[in-house]
């Protein structure tokens, strides 16, 4: 069978068929689950303004400080606000303080992008991927750079080297940019791997792609050209690029730029800021031509942005923030003070680090040394040289990754939990049927307390936070 063959075959399959040319839910038809139709290009051009998360920031910005239970009174704009309330919670860029959205300090260096005249559309869109890298989006924490890997993963498996598909995504964008005519796209080859880097059901048509000889590809290709020309969008990729859909060429582009910029930084593994900020602009600057003085002059701007920056470099590349020294036990007033502070900057994230560093010793000292589990599971201790008690780790129910979906602070005593060391792997290692057990267990102990805080959470939320499958 030959590869066109092979393709005619799979478009006429509604399983396969659905599952590549959609852009919703689950499917395999995009790379980034935030990608939909407002979210194209994570910061586009168009109509005279900026789309993309610049919209997104725009209509929540109009909301900003109106109480939530008020949005209703505002006819015809509930809907509209509800569709950007995600990406911009998981993103950091806003959180609710007194049921009210509120721009956090990276949602502050965000604005303070948009209305930069001395940027480029170029430079905005790198500062733009700057801010959002470590989101959380899917409820997968540092989705973006976790997406990058799964993508190069998969496209190893269909036979790709990590050099290649770098090359392939650089011309792509160079020629995309280029190109007038929108089915010029099926002329490179990383359009293949932009919509078929998952196989299906078995199905590895990517594979199948690299491995047919050069005269079927360009039959393969040309049958492309001539449905896209004469309007016939009734195979997966026709249909996926058919004008007015969900998916355009530059949505394309957006995801190649992306996945090359994020692999140099995954490839380079930088432990200091400075170097960090080198390797995102020097590969950058392989696709577009910027300025960097200018880019840096921003990202090293003291007020407010550099903190905001570190930050993300430190929850991207697993960095402390600073060295933590706390010289005395907060008081409960304290505790609840720092707990609200804004971890998208510097300053509040180190605050929380000292109010977690007070809520572990307490979490500890309040059951007397022994693992909250210990009526259920079989609990072993060593003693801890420290302290000459039994040696204790502190888990979040509520994990701190996902803080910004509540609107109460997360870091309050109820949601520290004291496991013994074996507890504290076995839930986030062991087997969904094992780690569900747990989780239901701490859960029904602690529902009601954290709901007196304002923590409301389902089991459901839980289980997909500890990415558990709730049919096990």
């Amino acid at each position: 069978m030959t590869l066109l063959e092979l393709y005619k075959n799979l478009s006429n399959n509604p399983l396969f068929f659905n599952n590549y040319f959609s852009t919703s839910g689950k499917t395999a038809g995009k790379i980034f689950s935030f990608k939909n139709t407002n979210y194209r290009g994570i910061l586009t051009f168009s109509k005279g303004e900026l789309q993309g998360f610049a919209k997104g920031f725009k209509v929540l910005e109009n909301v900003e400080g109106i109480k939530r239970s008020d949005w209703t009174r505002r006819v015809g704009h509930q809907e509209t606000e509800k569709q950007h309330v995600v990406n911009m919670r998981k993103s950091e860029l806003f959180r609710v303080v007194d049921d009210a959205y509120q721009k956090t300090s990276r949602g502050i260096v965000f604005k303070k992008m948009v209305i930069d005249e001395n940027l480029s559309a170029d430079e905005k869109k790198l500062i733009c991927l700057f801010l959002i890298l470590v989101g959380y989006f899917s409820d997968i924490p540092n989705y973006i750079i976790e997406q990058t890997k799964v993508f190069f993963k998969r496209c190893n498996e269909a036979g790709y080297t990590d050099e290649e598909i770098l090359n392939a995504q650089k011309n792509f964008i160079k020629n995309g940019i280029a190109s007038k005519k929108i089915y010029e796209i099926f002329l490179e080859p990383y359009i293949y791997l932009d919509s078929f880097y998952s196989s299906f059901d078995g199905i590895d048509f990517l594979k199948a792609y690299k491995e047919a000889p050069e005269h079927e590809k360009i039959e393969f290709i040309n049958y492309l050209a001539r449905k896209y020309k004469h309007k016939t969008y009734d195979c997966v990729l026709t249909r996926k690029y058919e004008p007015g859909g969900n998916y355009t060429k530059n949505t394309a582009i957006d995801n190649a730029f992306i996945l090359f910029v994020v692999k140099k930084l995954i490839v380079a593994n930088n432990k200091d800021f400075d170097s960090f900020v080198s390797t995102m602009l020097n590969a950058y600057i392989e696709l577009y031509p910027i300025d960097e003085n200018r880019v840096k002059k921003f990202i090293y701007d003291t007020d407010k942005n550099r903190s905001v920056f570190q930050v993300i470099f430190c929850k991207a590349m697993n960095v402390p923030i600073s060295p933590l020294m706390v010289e005395k036990d907060l008081t409960e007033v304290e505790i609840n003070e720092l707990s609200l502070s804004d971890a998208t900057e510097a300053e509040g994230a180190i605050a929380l680090d000292i109010v977690s560093s007070s809520l572990k010793k307490l979490a500890k000292l309040n059951t007397g040394y022994k693992c909250v589990l210990e009526e259920c599971e079989m609990c072993k201790y060593f003693t801890a040289k420290e302290n000459n008690k039994n040696y204790l780790e502190i888990h979040h129910l509520i994990p701190r990754e996902f803080a910004n979906d509540f609107d109460a602070p997360i870091e309050i005593l109820d949601n520290y939990i004291a496991l013994c060391p074996n507890c504290h792997r076995k839930i986030h290692l062991a087997v969904d049927a094992e780690r569900k057990y747990m989780i239901n267990t701490l859960f029904n102990q602690r529902k009601d307390k954290l709901s007196e805080h304002g923590l409301s959470v389902d089991i459901k939320t839980l289980y997909n936070y500890y990415k558990i499958d709730d049919k096990n």
